[in-house]
């Protein structure tokens, strides 16, 4: 098995990683376009995950062949997903928890890398009691380009000051494998929704079914 016993720094995304978050994301996206009348499918979904809100917003205006309308679809459905979250809607994935407090003791610095807007993730991991895990929160906001872009992992290794050989992603979605892989860093694949195509899997340094393998990965 691969051993990451050498790694300083850990880069975790949340949506579907870290938290059961994409379940959510798309039932509330497929209420509110319900309610003007348009279907959204589990697999229309799939091409929403993990590339950021601005490209959200994107493809429900292309799918509602108006601006105006497709704005304010994601908007409602945006209130909506905030609204759950609030009322404790959303759980952590399998094996969270006793994988970041392993890391913790073991003093490995740990940090959220995602495509979500820094107040998503506050809230987020806020709600889920896990905002002391972490060394920090970099999101969609601090970057130009969001996944597949490599711009958050390479704003990550910046910002703490790591060689990309000290680092791993722990990643769920196509996008964000190709986020890291792009980046020059080790992934790990925990799939959430979907299995990683074999190209990715293939150029990995795991894939495991949850994270409560991962702190075997270090040992």
């Amino acid at each position: 098995m691969t051993n990451l016993h050498n790694k300083k720094f850990v880069f975790f995304d949340m949506d579907g990683l870290l938290i059961d978050t994409e379940g959510l994301y798309y039932s509330t996206r497929k209420t509110v376009l319900a309610k003007y009348g348009f279907s959204f499918t589990k697999e229309d979904n799939q091409h929403y995950i993990a590339k950021g809100f601005p490209d959200t917003k994107r493809r429900l205006q292309e799918l509602a062949s108006d601006k105006e309308l497709g704005a304010k679809m994601f908007d409602e459905s945006m209130q909506l997903y905030h609204d759950k979250v609030m009322a404790s809607e959303v759980t952590l994935k399998p094996g969270a928890i006793e994988f970041l407090q392993f890391l913790k003791d073991h003093e490995i610095d740990r940090y959220v890398t995602s495509s979500s807007t820094h107040e998503i993730l506050m809230t987020n991991v806020k709600n889920v009691g896990i905002e002391d895990y972490f060394t920090a929160l970099i999101s969609g906001d601090d970057i130009k380009n969001n996944k597949p872009a490599p711009d958050i992992y390479l704003h990550a290794l910046d910002v703490t000051h790591a060689k990309p050989e000290e680092a791993v992603v722990f990643e769920d979605a196509e996008s964000g494998i190709r986020a890291g892989l792009a980046a020059g860093i080790d992934v790990v694949i925990v799939p959430d929704s979907l299995q990683p195509k074999d190209e990715l899997a293939e150029q990995a340094v795991a894939v495991l079914d949850s994270l409560n393998q991962a702190a075997s990965l270090f040992e």
